[in-house]
């Protein structure tokens, strides 16, 4: 494929990428390279039917991450470019793998790519040759840019030093050192004082604007309770900033957030709101109203449950909507039996020495290798057969971690309580409650319920 003779009339894609890290330290903006490339353009009467421009993307990053590369890629499918140009070879790529990929993408729709500051010819053995070379080189150079980076981190972290200029609201760098902002302090230790006391965002953000006269806005102060920081942990690192909060009373806070009862506009009450969660994806479910037709062939409606990140963002494979009523049904007939074995499970796990497991942490890891999977059979580095094995593989520890994770004596409810509320009879009592009295209920007792693709049910009991 040679590059130095274009025609006049030829389709070309402009193709522009620059990291932020380069943006700032060698001057590779993105409109340094667009005028460079529209001026070349015009001087070549180059017909331009469109810019493609990756802003703060790594030339290291797969194509598949890349937006606009693959905008680029699909108007090259749909035949509508006949040569791509970017200023040099390692604004298209700094990896040699990720580049044969496309390039045969581009060979396959006979199309060709030029650089307008460097001279490549891959229509010979010696040019594409010169190429390998010259994307060997930037993916060393982009290798080493890393490990220097990640060396330079790692010593701030163990010196207790913030890797960025950037910290939370009431604090800020001194020396590098993170510490309290005298002008905020006040301000955010009543914040979480008053969250704490009565569990309410709102009643916080009155509660500190009556006593120092600051309001934090409602976005800032879900942000706030969210994040580590406020109990010392920053960048990953312990004792990194002075702490607000303990770590237990952070904790504990994530786990009322994640309870937190969503209220709709016409008041209708959802028993499970708030503790209904996927199992593929650990996203809340989300509740709503389920109209559906009966064998007698009336309408009715009933309350539904469904994963949001399958309904919503359109990431998740979880398929299954639950009607409130099944899982309702499943906890009257089932829950005797999975506190009996829940007990049991505790009891074991109690007499047996288990190496401490974060398991959020393990299930991430867990699902970013599944991801990782699914990218490589889409790109037909592994076959069918492979995937399956290893996707069979992968989901049956994620079921394991979870089952693993309902004995963990960090997560063990106190049997005793338990056992006292799910009494002889309590079947009979719950039936007499009303709506907000039977939310009430299952709030108090269990912790979630993990809804499978299957349609089964995992149900954790609250500490």
């Amino acid at each position: 494929m040679k590059t130095e003779k274009i025609a006049p009339a030829a389709r070309a894609a402009l193709y522009v990428r620059v990291s932020t890290e380069e943006q700032a330290v060698h001057g590779l903006s993105i409109e340094a390279q667009r005028e460079a490339l529209d001026a070349w353009a015009e001087e070549n009467r180059i017909c331009v039917t469109g810019h493609y421009i990756d802003a703060g993307i790594s030339a290291r990053k797969p194509a598949s991450k890349r937006p606009e590369l693959q905008r680029l890629l699909e108007d090259v499918r749909n035949g509508r470019i006949d040569l791509i140009v970017f200023t040099k070879l390692d604004r298209w790529f700094r990896n040699i793998a990720e580049y044969y990929k496309v390039q045969e993408v581009l060979e396959k729709h006979h199309v060709n790519w030029k650089t307008i500051h460097e001279d490549y010819d891959t229509s010979t053995a010696s040019g594409r040759l010169k190429v390998n070379i010259m994307l060997s080189v930037a993916q060393d150079e982009a290798d080493r840019t890393s490990e220097r980076i990640k060396a330079v981190f790692d010593g701030k972290k163990e010196r207790k030093e913030p890797c960025t200029g950037k910290v939370p609201t009431g604090y800020r760098i001194e020396g590098k050192r993170i510490v309290k902002d005298p002008e905020m302090e006040e301000a955010v230790a009543c914040f979480f004082e008053s969250f704490l006391a009565s569990r309410s965002i709102e009643k916080a953000r009155r509660a500190t604007e009556a006593r120092c006269g600051v309001l934090f806005t409602y976005y800032l102060s879900r942000l706030m309770l969210g994040k580590e920081a406020y109990y010392g942990r920053f960048g990953g690192v312990d004792g990194m900033c002075p702490a607000y909060i303990t770590r237990e009373q952070h904790e504990e806070i994530l786990a009322n957030r994640r309870r937190a009862e969503r209220k709709t506009d016409s008041d209708r009450v959802y028993l499970f709101a708030g503790i209904v969660y996927c199992s593929e994806c650990g996203r809340r479910y989300g509740s709503h109203t389920n109209v559906y037709k009966v064998k007698s062939g009336q309408w009715r409606d009933g309350i539904a449950y469904n994963c949001r990140g399958r309904y919503n963002n359109g990431d998740c494979g979880n398929k299954v909507n639950i009607l409130e009523r099944t899982i309702e049904e499943y906890l009257l007939q089932n829950v005797d039996e999975e506190l009996r074995r829940f007990v049991c499970d505790l009891e074991q796990a109690a007499s047996e020495e288990r190496p401490a497991v974060n398991y959020p942490e393990e299930r991430a890891k867990i699902k970013k290798k599944l991801a990782r999977l699914k990218d490589l059979y889409v790109d037909a580095i592994i076959d069918l057969e492979l995937y399956r094995k290893d996707y069979e593989a992968l989901t049956a520890r994620l079921d394991a971690l979870t089952l693993e994770e309902r004995r963990a004596p960090a997560h063990a409810p106190r049997p005793d309580r338990l056992l006292s509320i799910f009494t002889g009879g309590w079947q009979d009592a719950y039936v007499r409650l009303e709506r907000p009295e039977r939310q009430e209920f299952w709030r108090m007792t269990l912790d979630r319920i993990l809804v499978h693709p299957t349609r089964q049910l995992t149900v954790f009991f609250r500490p």
